[in-house]
């Protein structure tokens, strides 16, 4: 919307130099001499060029009204556009009894039909930038004696049927503007303005209406001027509300107060515009705040909708950051609750974030969510975007596990499980998967006792295939006694090398994890050996040798590996342990079994591997005692041998 205020300050100036051209017509009387006088004024005032192409008609009354027809306004030498307006009409009714102090009151000033062409040089200079403009902006000031030009004062502006285009020299970037319906009112100068728009920016519906402090004021720089806008946005509600100040090169808004939806957002706001780019600064703060409250351009919410759904997790969409090398910003802002579309919500939500130079730094983000907290903080250089580099760094504690499921899309009946997540990451790209794809760093999860219920029968979910091919006892206990479960990911370059970094325990058995995660492709091999806890009664046709999860991200695979060599098995860790968790300390970090050859300390790296060694010590002196000859020994019983 800075865009849409922009344009209509650029409206306000085409306005007072066509009332200009007005006060000279009803000032010269009679409409056959005055066409001259109005064109030279407007080339001394802004040098350009001014045509009434179609004529100009006085028709008199208590209210002269005079009309002029088919009127163009010359661009800029540098613009490529020949024409900065045509209008196929232009309207004013003037007061008559003014005139006799040389007083030109106009009560209503109507452009019909204009198309406007607003746009900025390479240096960001705009077109509508007239070096004698300002002076004759204050016409409001009493007429000179005996002047040929008076003061003038505008009772109603309007405009309909418009179109106004906007064009960035920099970026190249085209902002248009349809204008169905504009209004301003004020019964003088020194009166209040309301206003009105009906019309489109881009492919956003905007109807807004508006209340605004005496037009005398504002030139004058009578600080603080108020401003009050309010109306809909693509069908939302939305509202804005503020004291307005300039002083020098900073544009300050006081007594911010920003609705949308049922949202509302308090501060303050300031623009300083003396650098190389201008910079935002702000506080802001709201009890509650919905992200749904945000309004889209209707043809982007159906171009999303109707886009082909992607066969990838992590979405190729690029993600247009470039904008942020055109200001710098700093800031902080608080919400109580914030609500996500999807439902979810965040409470106690605190960023702080600086941008200078196209480098974002976010050193603070703290919410409570999925039960828990998460801070986090984030950094994004796009000072050579498209290729953004991004790091960001997280530190999530007493999050529930539930919560984490259901926002993944799975539900299950669980207690427990409080997690905590940890992670520290770089990565770089023009979108989530190029992030993905190109990510260097560390995440740790670690999930606490929790009592998991058996669903009963099978199900299509991987992830269920998965637990009932790993855990033997889950199509039999009606509930499994979770204890543990460590998932550290070591990222290079898109890809997690898994050496016995996934691991779980349960009251009854163990299972280690190693084989690859590759977010490039977004596939994952995983072998996963089942490990039975010590004094455990199973029989071993209910045991598996290894599984293996392999496949893409979206859809992956379970199966049996019935050839699974004794080298493979032995890395992976012996068939029967004893380990167990005895103790929670006080973070889940430090929860896993004090045993170090336990599944979830060898996960965390804490371990000794002293039963990897054994195991390779007795392939190496004794091939037949290998970690898989237990399984070989019962399978012997189960034969009658």
């Amino acid at each position: 919307m800075r865009i849409f205020w922009r344009v209509l300050a650029a409206l306000g100036g085409l306005v007072v130099l066509l009332l200009i051209a007005v006060a000279i017509a009803v000032h010269t009387v009679d409409v056959k001499e005055f066409i001259g006088p109005i064109k030279q004024r407007v080339k001394d005032a802004t040098g350009r060029d001014l045509e009434v192409r179609g004529g100009i008609d006085l028709k008199l009354g208590l209210e002269p009204k005079l009309v002029l027809d088919d009127v163009t306004l010359g661009n800029a030498a540098w613009s490529k556009e020949p024409q900065m307006l045509t209008a196929k009409h232009v309207e004013a009714q003037i007061a008559l009894l003014p005139l006799l102090r040389k007083r030109f009151e106009v009560i209503r000033f109507k452009l019909i039909e204009p198309t406007i062409v607003l746009e900025t040089d390479s240096g960001g200079k705009g077109n509508w930038e007239f070096p004698a403009l300002p002076a004759a902006a204050q016409g409001s000031a009493p007429a000179p004696s005996g002047g040929t030009l008076g003061g003038f004062a505008v009772g109603d502006i309007a405009i309909s049927n418009g179109a106004v285009t906007y064009r960035d020299g920099k970026t190249g970037d085209i902002t248009t503007i349809v204008i169905e319906d504009l209004t301003l009112h004020a019964r003088d100068a020194q009166s209040p303005v309301s206003g009105r728009f009906r019309g489109k920016v881009n492919d956003t519906v905007v109807a807004l209406e508006g209340d605004f402090g005496p037009l005398d004021q504002l030139l004058r720089q009578r600080w603080p001027y108020p401003v009050t806008v309010q109306g809909e946005i693509n069908g939302k509600k939305a509202s804005v509300g503020t004291q307005l100040t300039v002083q020098g090169n900073v544009v300050g808004l006081d007594e911010l107060k920003i609705g949308s939806g049922s949202s509302a957002m308090t501060g303050k706001m300031a623009v300083l515009t003396d650098g190389a780019r201008p910079k935002f600064t702000f506080k802001l703060d709201a009890a509650s705040y919905a992200l749904a409250d945000f309004a889209f351009p209707a043809k982007a919410v159906a171009a999303a909708k109707a886009a082909a759904p992607s066969k990838y997790v992590f979405s190729e969409a690029p993600i247009d950051v470039a904008a942020l090398k055109d200001f710098d910003a700093e800031g902080e802002v608080t919400i109580g609750t914030l609500s996500l579309p999807d439902g979810r919500h965040l409470d106690q939500v605190h960023v702080q974030l600086t941008l200078v130079n196209g480098k974002l730094d976010v050193p603070i983000m703290q919410a409570m969510a999925l039960g828990g907290t998460v801070l986090g903080r984030l950094q994004l250089d796009v000072s050579r975007a498209p290729d953004a580099a991004l790091t960001v760094h997280v530190d999530a504690k007493n999050l529930d596990l539930a919560a984490i499921l259901v926002a993944a899309g799975v539900k299950r009946e669980l207690h427990g499980g409080k997690t905590e997540v940890k992670a520290d990451v770089s990565a770089h790209g023009a979108s989530p998967r190029q992030w993905a794809s190109s990510a260097n760093g560390n995440v740790i999860a670690v999930v606490g006792p929790a009592t998991v219920i058996n669903p009963k029968g099978g199900t299509d979910v991987p992830l269920d295939r998965l637990l009932a091919a790993v855990n033997p006892f889950r199509g039999v206990d009606p509930s499994t006694q979770l204890q543990c479960v460590v998932i550290r990911l070591p990222l290079k370059n898109g890809v997690a090398s898994i050496d016995r970094s996934i691991a779980g325990e349960t009251n009854k058995l163990g299972a280690t994890a190693s084989g690859t995660l590759d977010f490039r492709s977004e596939t994952l091999d995983l072998s996963i050996k089942p490990q039975i806890r010590q004094g455990i009664p199973i029989a071993v046709p209910q045991v598996a040798e290894l599984v293996r999860f392999r496949g893409p991200f979206t859809s992956p695979s379970v199966g049996i590996d019935a050839t699974a060599t004794a080298a493979t098995v032995a890395r992976l860790g012996a068939a029967v342990y004893t380990g167990g968790l005895s103790i929670i300390g006080e973070s889940l970090i430090a929860q896993a079994t004090a045993d170090p050859g336990a599944p979830c300390q060898i996960a965390l790296g804490r371990g000794t591997g002293a039963n990897v060694a054994a195991a390779k010590s007795a392939t190496h002196a004794n091939p037949p005692k290998t970690a898989a000859e237990g399984v070989g020994k019962a399978l012997g019983h189960l034969l009658g041998r």
